[in-house]
């Protein structure tokens, strides 16, 4: 299980509406929560839904390399 996801899903209130702040499906936050690949894109649409309490690098910790924090 995904846990920056789910406290995305708990921030948010549910799958949906995490799922619309991000324009996919649920299906696909389901696939999310129980490890499936969140491309960059959509972790940085988390990111700023949470505002900014759960960051890419939480959700993928690949994304650290890729993003310059300042």
């Amino acid at each position: 299980m995904n846990e920056a996801i789910k406290t995305a899903i708990t921030l948010l209130g549910n799958q949906q509406a995490l799922a619309s702040a991000c324009s996919v499906s649920q299906n696909a936050v389901s696939k999310w929560l129980n490890g499936g690949n969140v491309p960059l894109e959509q972790a940085l649409k988390i990111e700023k839904a949470t505002g900014f309490k759960v960051k890419a690098e939480d959700i993928d910790h690949s994304f650290a390399d890729l993003l310059t924090r300042t």
